[in-house]
């Protein structure tokens, strides 16, 4: 019968496999924090870049294109022939 040594010098694996696992928690929990901060920033670099093309924050985007025609169609008048508004 093998009695248990009370003494033991080398440490048992549960520790060291507790410690890779708390390892990797931090780490993924860091890369998750890390991924916030990046959507955060990217953000706010997207709102520097609309508010530089005269967009208010917070409001809604809106297509200009659709305007400039109203204007071409009514700078040409109701009555021309070659009107942005006949279709097509």
């Amino acid at each position: 019968m093998k009695l248990p040594l009370l003494f033991r010098r080398d440490r048992p694996t549960i520790p060291s496999a507790n410690a890779q696992d708390h390892a990797e928690r931090v780490i993924a929990e860091s890369l998750r924090v890390l991924g916030q901060v990046c959507t955060k920033v990217a953000d706010a670099i997207e709102a520097q870049r609309l508010e530089r093309n005269g967009y208010a924050h917070n409001s809604y985007l809106r297509r200009m294109d659709e305007r400039e025609k109203a204007d071409d169609a009514a700078k040409s008048g109701p009555g021309s022939a070659g009107s942005a508004g006949s279709g097509g």
